[in-house]
């Protein structure tokens, strides 16, 4: 059982979030299977937070260890839901290293015909039309802009990111936390059908 971390807990409390050292998993499971993400083992060390129109997790998620490894790898997962996100499935990462990633997804990979974002992501969607409907140039924009490994997803009812070379401090939650309001700002717009 995950021991309460004091920087967490005061970091939550000043950013109006409720921590939880070890979540209740069920709500964080609804999530899965990831389109390009490891199923995790488990989730530690949640933050909640509920908005007017959303509701923000963000956690540490634990893979399983590879092989040779004694321990698995984590990183953090923000996984928000909002029902005005309305769209078809979609997703994009840049893990090149694969150790986070599992691209064994039903969606298939389709280029988004912006050739710097695809030089750098792949991205996944049942049609390019769908892809073109999700993940907008806008997204796409504030993604490749943040230069960093990351997997996202786009779904009915919300999305999730995962910056996957992000440090367990305060200063890369703070981060995540703005980069999920851009990111939740960016995606309603699409799903009102503004690029």
């Amino acid at each position: 059982m995950p021991e309460s971390v004091p920087w967490m807990a005061a970091f939550s409390q000043q950013s109006g979030f409720r921590y939880e050292p070890e979540p209740d998993e069920r709500w964080l499971r609804v999530w899965e299977p990831f389109a390009t993400l490891r199923t995790p083992v488990r989730y530690e060390h949640a933050l909640h937070r509920t908005f007017d129109t959303t509701a923000v997790s963000i956690a540490r998620f634990v893979l399983a260890p590879r092989t040779g490894w004694a321990v698995g790898d984590e990183s953090w997962i923000a996984l928000v839901q909002d029902e005005g996100l309305t769209g078809p499935p979609a997703a994009s990462t840049n893990d090149t290293a694969g150790v986070f990633g599992d691209l064994s997804t039903a969606l298939g990979r389709q280029p988004t015909g912006d050739a710097a974002f695809d030089n750098v992501f792949a991205s996944y969607a049942e049609s390019g039309a769908a892809l073109a409907a999700a993940i907008t140039p806008s997204l796409r924009k504030l993604t490749l802009g943040w230069r960093t490994a990351m997997h996202f997803e786009l779904k009915k009812g919300g999305f999730i990111l995962a910056p996957i070379t992000l440090s367990p401090d305060a200063r890369s939650l703070a981060w995540l936390i703005s980069a999920v309001a851009a990111f939740s700002e960016k995606a309603k717009k699409a799903a009102a059908g503004r690029p």
